[in-house]
């Protein structure tokens, strides 16, 4: 079980430390504490009092720090996925991460299934981003931290269910070499989690020689590798196209060799006319990978 800080369920909740410690002891909100006292969380103590407080009296909502995190949690209520992907756009590039984890969390916690969270906000979000640097009002720095805070959230959903219902099988997720930041990959981390994997992810850290060694040592069953097409991928500019061809025909072999599944995500992919034909598991949403799984 892994556990939250008092100032990691604060910044989710949008309150302060002190208003946390009066919820705790008045029991409004639960925790559990350690032998020296000190009091720890799990998310199902904060989804329990996001469930029984979100829809409650006015002096409970006034009790939240900030006018803009009751705006969010109205948002999360009436499942406004539009505006709530702006705000999550706008306050990744604000640096603001109460506001990105509040909206990630809170979502979670209302009960969003894990795919709809990734497909309607947290990759809409990203295509904002985007937008905004194609229209040079950002820079590629300010997209690159936005994605690294918005993948700092979403990571947080693997706290909640490390190997979600174990269903016995043992996944590997990997980015491309030079694909980076990891969102992409760290998505599918998450609901593949969610699904009873147990994932191992390496990231863009793995080298593809390596592959074989892991796959056997891990028990892998089912390998996926993700392929983003933002500006700050690296992996499918022109330079490099023929290079992630090759990688991508490297792992077919692989997986064919090993026998086991191997999947391709991400919309990279499909700027890559030479390969695009020959994967049969690809996915370019986040349900369409539920399914696959």
């Amino acid at each position: 079980m892994k556990y939250l800080s008092s100032k990691e369920v604060s910044a989710i909740l949008g309150v302060n430390i002190s208003t946390l410690k009066r919820w705790t002891e008045s029991g409004k909100l639960g925790c559990e504490k350690t032998a020296g006292g000190h009091r720890k969380f799990t998310m199902q103590h904060v989804r329990d009092y996001y469930k029984s407080n979100t829809n409650g009296t006015k002096s409970d909502l006034l009790s939240l720090e900030s006018k803009e995190h009751k705006q969010v949690y109205g948002l999360i209520n009436n499942q406004n996925y539009k505006q709530l992907a702006i705000n999550l756009a706008d306050a990744s590039l604000d640096a603001d991460e109460s506001t990105v984890d509040t909206i990630v969390n809170g979502l979670y916690m209302n009960g969003t299934p894990v795919a709809d969270l990734f497909d309607f906000v947290v990759d809409v979000a990203g295509n904002i981003v985007e937008d905004k640097l194609t229209k040079k009002e950002i820079v590629h720095t300010d997209a690159y931290l936005s994605r690294k805070i918005i993948t700092r959230a979403v990571d947080a959903l693997n706290r909640d269910k490390p190997n979600g219902n174990f269903n016995g099988k043992n996944a590997l997720c990997i980015n491309f070499e030079d694909n980076l930041p990891d969102i992409g990959v760290v998505m599918s981390e998450v609901l593949m989690r969610h699904n009873g994997y147990n994932v191992y992810n390496s990231g863009s850290h793995a080298e593809l020689g390596e592959l074989s060694d892991i796959v056997i040592k891990r028990k892998i069953d089912i390998v996926l590798f993700y392929l983003c097409n933002l500006q700050c991928c690296n992996a499918v500019v022109e330079e490099n196209v023929s290079k992630t061809v090759s990688q991508i025909h490297s792992s077919l072999k692989i997986a064919k060799n090993l026998k086991i599944k191997i999947l391709f995500g991400g919309e990279g992919l499909f700027l890559l006319d030479d390969i695009k034909d020959k994967i049969d598991n690809s996915f370019l949403t986040y349900n369409d990978l539920s399914k696959l799984i």
